[in-house]
C-alpha cells in the first residue's frame, strides 16, 4: 500500500541535488577534456567539437547563473574572464604551431 504524500522540498532538497549536478557535470566536463587529450595525443584527431561541448556547457551554466542573479556582475570578473580566455588562446596557439 503507498501514501498519496506530497514529497517536501525545502532548501535542503535543492541544495543536495543542485551538489550532484555539480559532481555529474566535474565529471563530464573533465572526463570529456581527458577524453580529447588522449584523442589528440594518441590519435592526431582534431577536437574542437568535443571541446566546444565543455565550453558552451560552462558558458550556458555561467550565463543561466547570471540571468537568476548567484553570479554577481561585475566588471573586473568579466575583464578577468576575457584575460584568462586569451591567455588560453594564446598557449593553445602556442602548442599548435609547436606541434607541427
Amino acid at each position: 500500500m503507498t501514501k498519496k504524500q506530497p514529497i517536501i522540498r525545502d532548501e535542503r532538497f535543492y541544495v543536495i541535488e543542485n551538489a550532484s549536478y555539480r559532481i555529474g557535470y566535474i565529471i563530464l566536463a573533465f572526463g570529456l577534456m581527458l577524453l580529447i587529450f588522449i584523442r589528440s595525443i594518441a590519435f592526431q584527431e582534431s577536437n574542437w567539437d568535443l571541446f566546444a561541448l565543455v565550453v558552451i556547457s560552462s558558458l550556458a551554466a555561467t550565463i543561466y547563473q547570471f540571468v537568476h542573479k548567484i553570479i554577481s556582475f561585475s566588471w573586473k570578473w568579466i575583464f578577468f574572464l576575457l584575460a584568462v580566455a586569451m591567455l588560453a588562446a594564446m598557449v593553445t596557439y602556442i602548442v599548435a604551431s609547436l606541434t607541427k
